[in-house]
């Protein structure tokens, strides 16, 4: 018996990791008959698992889909992997904290002591980072709307609350969604606007009312080659105009493209020209925002607030000061 249930397990795993298996191969490769790779095969499917048999030299073999998720079989690494994603996973997700805390729980209790004591070394503990916002959480259940909707091609509906610098509006969109994408914690989804005629993305914490009317659409190409760039260089992709306690606007002698690629993902863009771009971007402390802004080494006009303009005025002669500075002698 012990070696049929490892032989089982084995089976199981190797259909896991490969989509399609000859029966005369998995023989060769347990030390067994094929007659008793076909009763392992049974035995399977009397454990639930969807085992799919197709004819040809040897028998083909693969799992399909099923009505309900069988257990599963990790090797070590596997294992390590999930535990340490459920421990790292940002919490940007309204209702999964608990589900990811019992999957957790799950997988540690049933751990072999050997894999247990491997997988203290990977303890982790958060700290939040003070000069980071946390991102806006969304329901899981928006996630499975968009996704569904982009897979069935259906259209959805919703109003949304754009925000351009410290202006902020609610317009109604019809949208055929195309693809989800996280970046820098933040939620957003592409998608063809029907109404805009245009391709936008748009940030999940600031989506109301979604709705899928049934209306079908037929799928468009995509126009941009880098998911990444086309999220990034959107207008309307950072925060909320009241999410940091320092904010300002400036118009920098940079183009947009490296401006996205490096400002914080919470900074909203607006381009000027091909050389000059239009930034509102955050801090902790008006110090802390020029800095920022600094880390661009080029030239900027501040357009607000005074704050900032002060600041600014305070942060040059104190680096006048420290520049007139001999070195430091120990």
């Amino acid at each position: 018996m012990p070696d049929i249930a490892g032989r089982t397990l084995a089976i199981l795993s190797l259909l896991q990791a490969q989509r399609e298996w000859s029966g005369d191969v998995l023989a060769a490769r347990l030390g067994v008959t094929s007659r008793t790779i076909r009763r392992d095969f049974t035995r399977l499917r009397e454990l639930g698992y969807p085992v799919e048999a197709a004819r040809g030299p040897g028998g083909l073999y693969r799992l399909a889909p099923g009505t309900r998720l069988p257990p599963l079989v990790f090797d070590d690494e596997q294992a390590i992997s999930i535990v340490l994603a459920l421990q790292t996973a940002p919490s940007s997700v309204v209702g999964l904290d608990d589900a990811a805390a019992r999957a957790l729980r799950t997988l540690k209790d049933l751990m072999p002591p050997r894999l247990a004591r491997r997988l203290q070394t990977f303890e982790v503990h958060q700290i939040d980072n003070a000069w980071d916002l946390a991102p806006p959480k969304v329901p899981s259940g928006m996630l499975t709307c968009l996704s569904t909707a982009a897979q069935q091609l259906q259209v959805v509906s919703f109003s949304y609350r754009a925000c351009s610098g410290d202006a902020a509006e609610d317009v109604a969109a019809v949208v055929e969604p195309y693809k989800l994408v996280v970046w820098s914690g933040r939620w957003n989804f592409i998608g063809y606007d029907q109404r805009e005629r245009s391709w936008l993305s748009y940030r999940l914490d600031r989506v109301e009312n979604l709705h899928v009317p049934g209306w079908r659409f037929t799928p468009r190409q995509f126009p941009a080659d880098d998911v990444t760039a086309f999220i990034q260089l959107q207008p309307d992709r950072g925060d909320d105009s009241d999410a940091w306690p320092c904010r300002g606007t400036v118009r920098m002698d940079c183009p947009v493209e490296l401006v996205a690629k490096w400002a914080p993902g919470g900074a909203n863009l607006a381009v000027i020209d091909e050389s000059t771009t239009r930034i509102t971007m955050g801090a902790w402390s008006w110090a802390g925002l020029l800095g920022l802004l600094c880390t661009f080494s080029c030239d900027f006009v501040i357009e607000g607030p005074p704050e900032l303009t002060a600041a600014a005025g305070e942060m040059s002669r104190r680096l006048a000061r420290s520049a007139k500075t001999g070195p430091v002698r120990s």
